[in-house]
């Protein structure tokens, strides 16, 4: 693979995972009736959601990153 090729390949790489990334993120607004039940009311049902939301949970441990995702929360449930 030459040098050019290679760029464009890793800057689609690049692209392609902010694109999911951001979707990833921007999926808890409504998905989030359903974390918070998995999460606090009925732990059984829900497993799947917690263990997907997990790492973004862990993120907003971060301030910054909190208060984005928290006011996103609330734009949805609101």
């Amino acid at each position: 693979m030459t040098w050019p090729k290679f760029r464009r390949w890793a800057v689609r790489r690049l692209i392609v995972m902010l694109v999911l990334l951001t979707l990833y993120v921007l999926s808890i607004g409504p998905m989030w009736w359903a974390w918070y039940s998995g999460m606090y009311v009925s732990t059984g049902s829900n497993y799947w959601v917690i263990a997907i939301y997990e790492p973004l949970r862990l993120a907003c441990q971060i301030d910054f990153i909190n208060s984005v995702v928290t006011a996103y929360i609330e734009w949805w449930i609101l």
